[in-house]
């Protein structure tokens, strides 16, 4: 018997492999079938927070295709209504409103490029932000911008690209940000939503698209929508449900017969730069001067002592209603359209 046990074992041990072998394949289909389980108990919300803004925008708004910054309108800048050869920090007839930044090479930085994806159902306006010269064949920028616009209710969505790595973005074929898997040059909804510390919306308090000297050269590529609903998409409260919904209507008004006078920066420095009661930085001495120093209303044609006989005391009227927005003539609520409302 022992004999046997002897030549028995052998087989038996040579029999344990398989039996291990089948131990860890069985481990791992139970591994397997635990893992797909709890999968299927993941929360929506834990896709990324791009995706699921994206998507939000997708339904609310409609989907913005790849683009190249190529096709956009390139932004003047000019000296006495001259083309200059781009230097750094140097002034300018129009200069950027929105701070360049203290790595830039200032506000008068020329070739950033502007262009609409609009349809017949959505306004989407595409900024390809220079910050760095370059030359004017470059397609590498230091900022994409994007706003997208449903008119007829008034959803609104922001999109940005950052540089990442210090690298600048590559604008030759740029892909959209409302995708299904958005690409990874695009912030996430949190980061666009408080850039610089108060968001885009902070300035874009009165509508989708703001006026400005600087992006009004090439105005007949911007879609606008001055008094439609206005309101911004936030399905996982990123921070652009904080930016400033309301608006100040004081009646008649002369400046409120062109737009809305939001109560976030519009009542702060753009009505004072509009307004030629200060002058942005990168002015150069033609803008200091009537009529480029009043950047409301766009292209105006009447002397100085006209504009102030028009204009004057509707813009002191503005900035008493900024102040004290809850004088009885001020007449703020929300704008139409808002979810909060």
């Amino acid at each position: 018997m022992r004999n046997v046990l002897r030549r028995a074992w052998p087989r038996n041990r040579a029999a344990t492999p398989r039996r291990n072998l089948f131990r860890g394949q069985a481990g791992l289909f139970l591994a397997a079938c635990v893992g797909l389980f709890f999968g299927l108990l993941v929360p929506a919300d834990a896709q990324s927070t791009s995706d699921v803004y994206a998507k939000a925008c997708r339904e609310a708004i409609g989907a913005i295709p790849d683009f190249s910054c190529a096709d956009g309108a390139i932004v003047p800048v000019t000296v006495d209504g001259q083309p200059v050869t781009p230097e750094p920090h140097q002034t300018c007839d129009r200069p950027a409103l929105l701070d360049n930044g203290p790595q830039s090479d200032g506000q008068c930085v020329p070739y950033s490029r502007i262009l609409s994806l609009s349809t017949k159902s959505m306004q989407v306006a595409v900024m390809c932000r220079q910050k760095k010269i370059r030359s004017a064949e470059s397609l590498l920028y230091d900022e994409l911008d994007i706003v997208a616009h449903n008119p007829i209710t008034g959803a609104t969505c922001w999109f940005q690209a950052s540089p990442k790595n210090s690298q600048p973005i590559d604008g030759s074929h740029v892909s959209s940000p409302t995708a299904q898997n958005v690409s990874a040059v695009w912030n996430d909804p949190q980061t666009t939503a408080t850039a610089g510390g108060v968001g885009c919306g902070t300035c874009h308090d009165a509508g989708p698209v703001m006026y400005s000297p600087f992006a009004g050269q090439v105005w007949r590529v911007m879609p606008v929508d001055p008094f439609g609903p206005y309101f911004h998409v936030d399905p996982g409260h990123y921070g652009f449900d904080q930016w400033p919904t309301l608006a100040l209507g004081p009646r008649d008004n002369t400046c409120l017969g062109c737009h809305r006078i939001g109560v976030g920066e519009t009542c702060g420095q753009l009505t004072r730069w509009m307004s030629g009661l200060d002058i942005p930085p990168g002015a150069d001495a033609a803008a200091r001067r009537y009529p480029l120093s009043h950047g409301m209303p766009p292209a105006i044609a009447q002397t100085l002592w006209s504009w102030e006989e028009v204009y004057a005391a509707s813009v002191a009227e503005i900035r008493s209603c900024c102040q004290k927005p809850d004088q009885p003539t001020c007449n703020r609520t929300k704008i139409a359209g808002s979810p909060h409302d």
